[in-house]
């Protein structure tokens, strides 16, 4: 438990607002969006080098987990294309 910095109540330790006062007591962080995982996914499928770029650029600035697994997720289907490219033309 902590105590309230504006009204001195006791509230709950994971408290961002006072339920008693309504003061905010912690700094809220805004949401962050997954455009930048969903397009490291999609472009990944197709096979692009995009999805390799917007996934390095979202594993850098998202803190989510959420997002950073799209973004992983996009870097592990451009790889795995790469992959079937090398396979592709090894056999050729």
């Amino acid at each position: 438990m902590k105590y309230c910095k504006y009204c001195g109540k006791e509230i709950n330790a994971s408290a961002v607002v006072c339920p008693y006062c309504g003061c905010q007591i912690e700094e809220m962080q805004p949401a962050e969006s997954g455009g930048m995982g969903i397009a490291a996914i999609i472009f990944g499928a197709l096979g692009g080098w995009l999805g390799l770029l917007f996934g390095i650029i979202g594993l850098s600035t998202y803190k989510t987990e959420k997002n950073r697994k799209n973004c992983k997720i996009g870097i592990g289907l451009f790889i795995g294309w790469i992959i079937l490219w090398i396979i592709i033309f090894a056999n050729t």
